[in-house]
C-alpha cells in the first residue's frame, strides 16, 4: 500500500539537507516498526518519495513524503505511532492513503504558496507599488548558476502566477513550482528591491487544474 504524508518542517528542523531528512525519516519508520518496502536491483533502499524540495533554513507547513508499505495498516494509527519517533519541529498533519497507480509527488505538484513577513516595518503603499510594477512587468531577469557552474538568466516573470497584499502587511505568493521550472522567493523579493529583511514560509503546495488548485492529498489520479 502507498501513503501520503503531509507535514510541517519548522524551528531547527528548517536547517536539514534533503540527504539528512532522508535519514531522519527512515530511522523514524523502521523504530515505528513500519513494514516499508525495499525497491529491487544491487542496492536496495526504503520505497520514499519527497515532494519539491525546500531551500535550506526555509519553514514550511505542508511538505509531503509518499511511502510504500510491504503491509496495509492504518493511516490513523501509522500518524500516531511515526509521530512519536520524530523530533520537535517535525510534526505529522495527515496520513492517507492513495492508489498504487497513483503519479509521484513531483510529477503533480506545479505551483508552491509563500508567505512573507517583514522583521522590520514596512510601508504598505510603497509595497503596493512595488508589487503592482513587478507584475506589470513584461519580463523579471534574474542570474542563476548552471549545473555546469556557469551563470545564466533566466526570465522567471512567468511563475510568478499571483503576488497579494494582506493588512498586516505579508505578502502571499504563487509560484510555479515544477519539473519544468521553479521560481523562487527569494528572486521575487530582490525583484521587489525591498532591503528590510523576512521571514519566509512556505504555505502549501499545489497541483493546478484549470482554474482550480488541488492539495496533493486530494489527487488520486
Amino acid at each position: 500500500m502507498r501513503l501520503r504524508i503531509k507535514y510541517s518542517k519548522t524551528g531547527q528542523m528548517a536547517f536539514l539537507g534533503h540527504l539528512e531528512m532522508l535519514r531522519l525519516w527512515q530511522r523514524a519508520m523502521r523504530r515505528a516498526g513500519l513494514p516499508v518496502a525495499m525497491s529491487q536491483g544491487f542496492n536496495p533502499h526504503p520505497r520514499l518519495a519527497f515532494g519539491p524540495a525546500l531551500a535550506l533554513g526555509l519553514e514550511s507547513l505542508a511538505e509531503y513524503l509518499d511511502v510504500e508499505l510491504a503491509a496495509d495498516r492504518e493511516p490513523d494509527r501509522v500518524q500516531v505511532e511515526l509521530q512519536a519517533q520524530l523530533p520537535p519541529g517535525l510534526e505529522i498533519l495527515l496520513v492517507r492513503t492513495i492508489p498504487d497507480q497513483a503519479p509521484a509527488l513531483t510529477a503533480v505538484i506545479d505551483v508552491a504558496a509563500y508567505r512573507v513577513t517583514w522583521l522590520e516595518k514596512v510601508d504598505p503603499v510603497l509595497l503596493q507599488q512595488r508589487v503592482e510594477s513587478l507584475l506589470a512587468r513584461q519580463e523579471v531577469l534574474v542570474r542563476r548558476t548552471g549545473r555546469d557552474g556557469r551563470p545564466r538568466v533566466k526570465d522567471i516573470r512567468p511563475g510568478i502566477l499571483k503576488l497579494v497584499l494582506d493588512p498586516s502587511p505579508d505578502l502571499v505568493m504563487l509560484l510555479q513550482c515544477s519539473q519544468t521550472g521553479s521560481v523562487r522567493p527569494e528572486e521575487v523579493l530582490k525583484a521587489l528591491a525591498l532591503e528590510a529583511p523576512a521571514r519566509m514560509v512556505r504555505t502549501g503546495l499545489f497541483a493546478r487544474r484549470g482554474d482550480d488548485l488541488l492539495a496533493p492529498e486530494d489527487i488520486s489520479g
